[in-house]
């Protein structure tokens, strides 16, 4: 039993990253009702199912996942998984199993290159599947699932981790990271804008995109405001993004379109003054304030925000206190704040700060698709775009997802 305790302590020293000096002389009584006389006693004791073990890495999801149906006709659960690993030495984060916490169905599972595509780590620089001693990263997950079926209540996630330190065996896969699921719908709105060939650029829900990946401390909380935000851009009848050099906001046949209210609501929060950027120029410092440029906060009701943002300067027709109306315009698209090129961001949260809030899904009511972009890359360089069938159709009541081609008509 004495050798037992002295591994055990010299194991959690360890994991502490601390020296320790345990004395061999210290009694250790060798009966009584509390003496613990080996593993299978204690877990009698405790009422345990199963021995103890060290899981290094641990998991907490950052908010309760909500459902969504995408343009894929799937149900999406887009969320976080915070990881920090408690050792003092490197860990290998090898494969994310995501369970139904009720049957323990793996309902979705990310390794390999799957798996690194997904994570971003604080320190930033790409993920190579070894998280540092003491050092935390984020798992941008999507379940996806039918559109038909139970949902399920609960997650867990199945971690498996290795490491090379011969002290400490490696550890089984284990458990972490449970969450209650909500079971709200997602709100039906109307569209923002007017017009075919809307491209969903940063969309939902499974690319570790600039708004799935953008998890913010703000107010002493961790924030994903931006979970199911749309960068939206449009394409000309030659399917160009520009013409020109695309350094001139006149080289954007869609600037300065009319943005549209998704509902009816009451204006909480605007911001105007914010110049035009030159593209492909952002602001010399960005703040909470004027990252979206001039923007506006509707409440549509049911604890629901939109978030309407880089308008163009004193445009906005409302004014914090009016009631709008769904279909009214609220401000011209434009190129302020922290932008490249002309763009409305938008998106719901459950709250009237852009930025300090939570991220919320939402489903349009309809809408076609001639498909989805093939290649950004050359989007973004003015040229003819390639549109791809994925995603094509007519779509009720669906999120358009990455960098889907959306006619609002």
């Amino acid at each position: 039993m004495r050798n037992r305790l002295l591994r055990v302590l010299a194991i959690t020293m360890l994991l502490a990253g601390t020296a320790a000096t345990v004395s061999t002389a210290s009694p250790i009584p060798k009966t009584g009702p509390n003496v613990i006389r080996g593993p299978l006693d204690q877990m009698a004791i405790l009422g345990a199912s199963k021995p103890d073990a060290f899981t290094l890495v641990v998991g907490t999801v950052l908010s309760r996942p909500n459902v969504v149906l995408g343009a894929d006709h799937r149900r999406h659960l887009a969320y976080e998984l915070q990881l920090l690993n408690v050792a003092p030495f490197p860990v290998r984060l090898d494969r994310i199993d995501t369970l139904d916490a009720k049957t323990g169905d793996v309902l979705a599972t990310r390794r390999g290159a799957a798996l690194t595509a997904v994570v971003k780590r604080p320190e930033g620089g790409p993920f190579n599947g070894e998280m540092g001693g003491g050092l935390s990263a984020y798992a941008v997950l999507d379940v996806s699932l039918p559109n038909i079926g139970r949902l399920p209540h609960a997650l867990r996630h199945r971690l498996w981790i290795s490491y090379s330190d011969p002290r400490i065996p490696n550890p089984s896969p284990y458990t972490t990271g449970a969450t209650r699921v909500s079971q709200q719908r997602p709100v039906v709105i109307d569209r923002p804008l007017r017009g075919p060939a809307w491209v969903a650029v940063n969309g939902c829900c499974e690319a570790l995109s600039g708004h799935r990946g953008a998890i913010i401390p703000v107010n002493g909380r961790v924030q994903v405001a931006e979970r199911f935000a749309i960068d939206f851009v449009q394409l000309d009848q030659q399917r160009r993004l520009y013409t020109g050099t695309g350094t001139k906001l006149s080289d954007y046949a869609y600037f300065g379109d009319d943005v549209l209210s998704v509902a009816g609501g009451r204006v909480v929060r605007t911001h105007d003054g914010e110049p035009e950027q030159t593209p492909p120029n952002t602001p010399d410092e960005v703040t909470p304030l004027n990252a979206g440029g001039n923007w506006l906060v509707v409440d549509i009701g049911g604890g629901r925000f939109a978030f309407y943002a880089h308008l163009q300067p004193h445009s906005l027709t409302v004014k914090v206190g009016d009631r709008v109306q769904r279909g009214q315009v609220l401000g011209l698209l434009g190129n302020t704040g922290n932008s490249t090129a002309p763009h409305l961001h938008f998106h719901l949260m459950d709250g009237p700060s852009p930025l300090a809030s939570n991220g919320l899904p939402y489903e349009f009511t309809r809408f076609t698709s001639p498909g989805t972009v093939t290649d950004e890359n050359a989007m973004f360089l003015g040229q003819p775009t390639p549109i791809g069938p994925r995603l094509a159709g007519r779509h009720q009541r669906q999120l358009p997802l990455n960098l889907q081609v959306v006619d609002f008509g």
